[in-house]
């Protein structure tokens, strides 16, 4: 192998693990968060879906708990898919640069 091809090979190299990295972060650093339409409701996930954080209002006296647990899961269910959905472009962002090295 000639010092350019084997140059050229860690030059790809180099880039398919800077791409990975940068995927690996992004997945890792994905947060979302999602509010009910009445305000109060407040939910975040991360890469997964999986719920990290919950806001709620401060007067939910007025709020029966069948109601809040069905915006709770109603504004999960939203932000979880926001959040796959963002993984998705984040991963296939990744395997169309790896293909192109």
């Amino acid at each position: 192998m000639t010092d350019n091809a084997v140059e050229a090979l860690v030059s790809r190299a180099d880039l398919a693990l800077d791409t990975m990295h940068l995927a690996s972060e992004g997945l890792a650093y994905l947060r979302i968060t999602r509010h009910s339409a009445d305000g109060l409701v407040g939910v975040t996930v991360d890469s997964t879906g999986a719920m990290v954080g919950l806001e709620l209002a401060e007067n939910l006296s007025r709020q029966s708990a069948r109601k809040l647990t069905g915006s709770i899961t109603e504004v999960a269910a939203a932000a979880a898919r926001d959040a796959l959905d963002q993984r998705r472009r984040i991963l296939e962002r990744m395997r169309s640069s790896l293909s192109a090295t």
